[in-house]
């Protein structure tokens, strides 16, 4: 018997034991779906023209809400694809710190960023009820593997990640909160066109709390540039439907680093009304002089 892809690439890394049951209940098998599904889910079909795929199926799995799909440690047997839904990848360190390291829409691969140690370097978990294909690793690094025909996905797949890692870092450069929300709501909103869907108008599946452990910045930090970013006509939000009301602004605000921005001003306007209030209030309690 050859051994598996995870045992030949395994670091030497200690592996999170799963709980028994621990996927029990939170994942199940659905059915199948070919792998000309799969490209179409990640826009390569037009690719695959002349490739021959017929027969080649692959099993599709179903993800309720909140549940984990993979554990970060876990052997990467297996990669998955998102046909449907959506799911935030979160890294847990040796003292249970979390940090969410991005979240994957339909058409990404989870799990490509465990291949050279041959273990998930995330925990996948699902922002809604979501659907997945699974690709075994043997089936597409094998020399005798079956879905060579997936190749060019994962080539794709790889500079996609690599790409996104460089958003990643462009997302954490400026030092202003609410520049990394705007340049975090444009990215989103772009990676929502390419996959048909309005850039300009959509629902936040993840939570402020999750967004906020993204851009490494507090929970409340996201929730006021959120606010300064509507006070200062460039978005309207209700609570995770949010709306570009001025997307010039939105991307100019997203090239600021420094100098004065809408927000800002909002800010220094902000801390200024308290102490206007007090003074009247003051003024108004000093007898008249005689």
């Amino acid at each position: 018997m050859q051994p598996s892809i995870a045992s030949l690439t395994r670091s030497s890394l200690p592996v999170t034991t799963l709980p028994t049951g621990a996927l029990r209940g939170a994942v199940s098998t659905m059915g199948r779906c070919s792998a000309q599904d799969v490209l179409r889910w990640t826009g390569l079909e037009p690719w695959a023209t002349g490739v021959s795929l017929a027969g080649q199926m692959l099993s599709t799995r179903r993800v309720r809400c909140d549940k984990p799909l993979a554990h970060q440690h876990q052997d990467l047997a297996q990669w998955y694809v998102v046909g449907a839904g959506s799911f935030k990848l979160v890294r847990i360190d040796s003292e249970g710190f979390e940090q969410v390291m991005g979240f994957a829409l339909r058409g990404d691969i989870i799990g490509l960023d465990g291949l050279n140690e041959g273990l998930h370097a995330c925990t996948a978990i699902a922002l809604e009820d979501s659907t997945v294909a699974q690709i075994d690793t043997a089936d597409v690094l094998r020399p005798d593997g079956r879905f060579h025909a997936l190749d060019h996905l994962l080539y794709r797949a790889a500079a996609t990640e690599l790409q996104r890692r460089s958003q990643t870092q462009y997302l954490m450069a400026p030092a202003s909160a609410e520049v990394r929300v705007a340049r975090f709501l444009l990215t989103f909103g772009q990676r929502q066109q390419q996959l048909g869907c309005s850039g300009e108008r959509f629902r936040l599946r993840m939570s402020r709390r999750d967004i906020a452990s993204y851009l490494g910045v507090a929970h409340e930090t996201v929730s006021r540039a959120f606010t300064l970013l509507g006070q200062a006509g460039l978005i309207q939000v209700d609570h995770r439907e949010v709306v570009f009301t001025d997307s010039a602004g939105l991307r100019q605000m997203a090239t600021s680093t420094r100098g004065a921005s809408p927000c800002a001003r909002l800010k220094r306007r902000g801390r200024a009304a308290p102490l206007a209030r007090a003074e009247v209030t003051l003024a108004r309690a000093q007898p008249l002089a005689a």
